[in-house]
């Protein structure tokens, strides 16, 4: 497999982490799909493609205000949990795709979205894909879910990521909210954001659940898995009350034209 950066490349890296991910990642806010739909002027059946659409969450909110969703996967297991989930939704079409080359048709949809996901991609690569799938009128939007870097918990919950996780480069594979590749990204680096709080509650299981769905977390069977999950649930206890950690989050949301 080539060694570029892509969103074919990150492919095997879930796999055998889709349930784990579709029960213990969280969603996001209201308020973030009713911007986008208004800043990209969004109507009920319209076309969107959610690229890296992984277990359908960001999908779901999107479906849910009307509109017609090609959701691109390219990892078999995501995309076998996301067609359970949502399977309910007549608008919802499943794809076997990458960000770079989704399949979709030329100028198809008036919006794209890559929730939790851009830092998978090959930038320039996929900005050549959706100015090639979006209609004329049509925006992209890169959306994620921030840990709050200034948290004492997010911190130490990043230095146990570190310990036990060689692969570990930062939550959100190292993309902050300042991220030079986020401006490079829209035509002339113009672009709109907007962050909603959106803090998060988390039961024991939850928590460790939510860390061992990321890519760099080991898997059971690896030397560092049992000991990662100690160190895990102790931060847990260290943070919660009553039963519940909350882990301070905010939704970062970015759109403009390509």
């Amino acid at each position: 497999m080539p060694q570029e950066k892509s969103s074919g490349f990150a492919v095997e890296k879930f796999t055998g982490k889709s349930v784990l991910y579709k029960n213990s990642r969280p969603g996001y806010p209201a308020g973030c799909y009713d911007f986008l739909m208004q800043a990209a002027g969004l109507q009920r059946g319209d076309a969107a493609a959610d690229i890296g659409a992984g277990t359908g969450i960001f999908s779901r909110g999107l479906l849910e205000r009307g509109l017609s969703v090609y959701a691109v996967e390219p990892n078999a297991d995501m995309r076998r949990e996301a067609e359970k989930a949502l399977a309910g939704f007549k608008s919802w079409h499943s794809l076997t795709g990458t960000a770079e080359h989704t399949g979709l048709p030329r100028q198809s949809v008036k919006l794209v979205t890559a929730a939790q996901a851009f830092h998978w991609f090959e930038p320039a690569a996929f900005r050549d894909e959706c100015r090639r799938i979006l209609r004329p009128d049509g925006f992209a939007a890169l959306v994620w879910n921030h840990r709050d870097p200034d948290s004492p918990l997010v911190r130490d919950n990043a230095a146990i990521c570190r310990r036990f996780c060689p692969e570990f480069s930062g939550f959100s594979g190292g993309t902050g909210r300042g991220d030079s590749a986020v401006a490079d990204f829209f035509h002339a680096g113009e672009f709109v954001t907007r962050r909603f709080p959106h803090d998060l509650s988390y039961t024991l299981d939850g928590f460790v659940g939510r860390n061992l769905s990321s890519s760099y977390a080991p898997r059971p069977g690896d030397a560092g898995y049992q000991p990662f999950v100690e160190a895990l649930q102790a931060l847990f206890h260290r943070y919660e009350q009553d039963g519940r950690l909350r882990q301070p989050n905010v939704t970062c949301c970015y759109i403009g034209r390509v």
